[in-house]
């Protein structure tokens, strides 16, 4: 077991052992990250964009809930088909364009070579000019079809056995406060990045 899960020794609760849960949770992990729907997850976000700061605000701007973004022959490559009537987010893509150009041909000082004439030789070479081009791109939530595969657990409909002490072993490796608390839209819980917490949705 890690450090970071030992550093802490508690009596056990209610019969269980409060260390021996959070080996199940340290194993729970480890189990993941080598676990074929880990390695499905990574398959599938590999086709999607790591998007620059601009069009995360472009994004975020359109469409804030938004989740995955990708564009439309992406979307059918993956099984999906935008909804008929959805608005897709405008963003930008480097779009670059190759041009010749004359320079002056340099000697291994990089100094102009002359020529037998006395004027500074000249070649042809093709350069690329850094352009960019308006795309549109959807989210996930515009789209429908085969199920992606993510790591997104799915929402508890009934009682879990040792809930309590499972999550108060999560509180207690976790760096911040959790609390629950009522959310507004679909969203099921967040990071409040102000006030360094977690809050999850109160059902």
């Amino acid at each position: 077991m890690s450090e970071e899960l030992t550093k802490t020794k508690l009596l056990p609760i209610q019969g269980k052992d409060m260390d021996s849960i959070m080996q199940n949770l340290e194993t729970g992990v480890a189990e993941l990250f080598t676990s074929e729907r880990y390695q499905e997850y990574l398959k599938t976000m590999s086709k999607f964009h790591n998007y620059s700061f601009n069009n995360t605000l472009l994004i975020a701007m359109q469409r804030p809930d938004a989740t995955l973004v990708t564009g439309y022959r992406n979307w059918q490559s993956m099984g999906r088909q935008v909804k008929k009537g959805e608005k897709g987010i405008t963003i930008i893509a480097p779009a670059p364009i190759k041009r010749k150009k004359e320079q002056a041909v340099l000697d291994q000082d990089q100094k102009p070579v002359i020529g037998p004439d006395g004027k500074p030789k000249t070649e042809e070479v093709e350069v690329t000019l850094p352009c960019f081009k308006a795309i549109t791109v959807f989210d996930i939530e515009q789209t429908t079809g085969e199920p992606i595969q993510t790591l997104a657990p799915e929402i508890l409909t009934a009682a879990v056995e040792d809930f309590d002490l499972f999550l108060q072993a999560i509180r207690e490796i976790s760096p911040v406060p959790i609390r629950f608390d009522a959310i507004e839209g679909s969203a099921n819980g967040y990071y409040h990045n102000l006030d360094k917490e977690i809050v999850i949705k109160k059902i």
